[in-house]
């Protein structure tokens, strides 16, 4: 079976235009700086992870509710907040949020009933096996993601705008 590596996209390369698509309002646009800026791990970087995931998370993006779920319970950049990330895993795995869905039924598994608070590095461990760590990891330049991501959106944009 052919394994297909996708590096992710870096925080030191995004794109302009990937940042004025984000400040408009775009979905798909702020979900993805949400996801560049969370798995950058740099601290100077916190509160563009949790500004993007927060803007993509409050339209409904599962998988932005669910690094906003992980920022909150570990205090990513920011007090750690464990009723706003049960809130925001819950509302991800509501969504089909695979990651948030497991953490969710291993917390409902626990004899103390989905409130108890046992399952904290069962979340990050399903955003990103890795888990969260300080520091930036070692990434492959990603600037053709960035530019397929534009792409898409651009001709989500053209299509919204045919109809």
């Amino acid at each position: 079976m052919k394994t297909i590596f996708k590096p992710r996209l870096s925080a030191a390369n995004v794109s302009p235009r990937l940042l004025e698509l984000a400040t408009s309002g775009n979905l798909d646009a702020q979900a993805a700086l949400g996801e560049i800026y969370f798995n950058d791990g740099r601290k100077e970087n916190y509160a563009a992870s949790y500004h993007w995931n927060g803007q993509a998370a409050r339209q409904g993006d599962a998988a932005s509710q669910a690094r906003l779920a992980a920022i909150d319970h570990k205090g990513i950049g920011v007090e750690p907040d464990q009723q706003e990330a049960l809130r925001w895993l819950r509302s991800a795995a509501r969504k089909g949020h695979h990651g948030a869905r497991q953490v969710i039924d291993r917390r409902n598994q626990d004899d103390g009933g989905p409130e108890q608070n046992t399952a904290s590095a069962s979340l990050c461990a399903a955003l990103d096996p890795r888990e969260r760590r300080e520091g930036p990891v070692e990434r492959k330049p990603a600037e053709s993601l960035s530019n397929q991501a534009l792409e898409r959106v651009e001709d989500e944009q053209r299509e919204t705008g045919r109809r």
